[in-house]
Formats: structure tokens, sequence, C-alpha cells
């Protein structure tokens, strides 16, 4: 049995196929679907891992550049998660990542604007700004999930690693920080990745309501995206459903 439950996690938790003990805390109806992500995505030559080490991530994301956009920065303070694939070689060639944003005073829209989703109060860079003309950012209050580092290397992508593996990842925040929302950026040029078929139920405004200067990158519109807990939920039914189906 496979505990993520904690609030940090030593190294690289794999997810070889293990019952996961976190999803318990999803409500039962949901608890299925994480598994069954899991044993998908291994049926697809990688070894699934969570972790809660960001400096490995931001390592594997140093020695990609060329086929992936810099990290967000995130507030030092602020818990969190990510998943990785790895391939024979035990590269990492897929990720998706989670930073715990708390929005119960200040929405995400204020936070966006006030540049506290990516740094601590009073510490962003004198350089960089960020302008949210973003209802639905504005709207999403309570315990919410920061998006990033969705990412495929270029070899391996088509083989349906990206949209299984942030399915996997919203269920893994609910389960260990029971969160109200899923939301973050998408980069123009991804924008045709989200409306793909399999990217779920989500809000993805059609328009970049987000502009954010980023210190060091030619980073401004980005696209507000949001999933809701009964998108997730419904979405979690999908994949249950799709597995009675090919039972």
């Amino acid at each position: 049995m496979i505990d993520i439950t904690t609030s940090r996690l030593t190294g690289r938790v794999f997810l070889d196929g293990g019952e996961l003990h976190s999803v318990s805390t999803l409500p039962s109806t949901l608890a299925p679907a994480a598994q069954i992500l899991v044993e998908r995505l291994l049926c697809k030559d990688v070894r699934l891992f969570i972790s809660t080490d960001w400096g490995d991530l931001e390592d594997a994301n140093a020695r990609h550049l060329n086929s992936w956009f810099p990290l967000l920065p995130h507030p030092a303070s602020a818990a969190t998660h990510w998943i990785g694939a790895v391939d024979g070689a035990g590269e990492v060639i897929a990720t998706q990542g989670e930073v715990l944003l708390d929005c119960t005073d200040r929405s995400l829209g204020e936070r966006l604007g006030d540049l506290t989703v990516f740094h601590e109060s009073g510490t962003a860079p004198a350089e960089e700004w960020c302008f949210c003309a973003s209802e639905a950012a504005f709207d999403t209050r309570g315990k919410v999930a920061w998006m990033t580092a969705g990412w495929v290397h270029p070899d391996w992508r088509g083989r349906g690693l990206f949209h299984p593996m942030g399915h996997l990842m919203r269920l893994l925040g609910w389960a260990r920080w029971d969160v109200n929302w899923w939301s973050g950026v998408v980069e123009v040029d991804t924008v045709p990745i989200w409306n793909a078929a399999g990217a779920g139920r989500r809000r993805l405004e059609p328009r970049p309501a987000v502009l954010y200067q980023q210190l060091g990158v030619e980073r401004c519109p980005l696209h507000f995206c949001r999933f809701s807990r009964a998108a997730v939920t419904l979405d979690a039914g999908g994949v249950i459903d799709r597995q009675r189906r090919a039972a």
C-alpha cells in the first residue's frame, strides 16, 4: 500500500501498481479513478512517481528548456507536489505539478494582481507585474491547487500521457489537500492542447485575460483555466465508466 497522505514525501514515491492509500480521503465514488489512471499510465512503458521535491522538478525543467517553458515561480512557503513519468533509463519524460494557494481572504484574481501567486508578499522583483481581467479568477476562493509544470518530452508526445497525468494530478491534489478549485494559466501556444479531446471539463477562457511579465522570460498573454470539484467528479466518473465498459 502506497501512503501519500504525508505533507512531505521522502524523495520520489513510485506508484508502481500498489494501492494508493490516500485516495480513501476522496469521495468513495471517485477513489477508484486514481488507481485506474495509474494502471493505464503504467501500461505505456513508463514508471510514475509523486514528489514534494520542487528542486528536482526545477532541475528537470532546466535540462529541457528547448522543449519546455521556464517554470512559473511560486511562494517559497507554499506546499507543492508533482508527478513525473520516467522512461526505462530513469529519465523524466513527463510532469504535472501543483502549488497549494490559500485564497480564502483574497481571491485568486487578487493574488495574481499583487503577484502573491508567484512570490511571497512584497518580495516580487521590481521588473515583474501581472494584470488579471478574468472574472472567473476573481470568483475563485478557498483552497486552490495552482496547476503548473505540465510537460511531455517531444519523443513521448502523442502517446496519451499529458491529459491522464493531469487528471491524476487533480485527484491527488484533492486527496492530499482537499482543495476547492484547480486553476492555472495556459500559454497561447498550448491552448490547442487544452482544447483537445481528453482535457476534461474545464473552463478555459477564449481570450488571454491574464498578462504576466516574469523576470527574464518572454511571457505575457495567458489564458485562465479552472476546474471545479463538480468537473473533476464528472471526469473521474468517466474514467470509471470507461473501465467498466472495457471489462
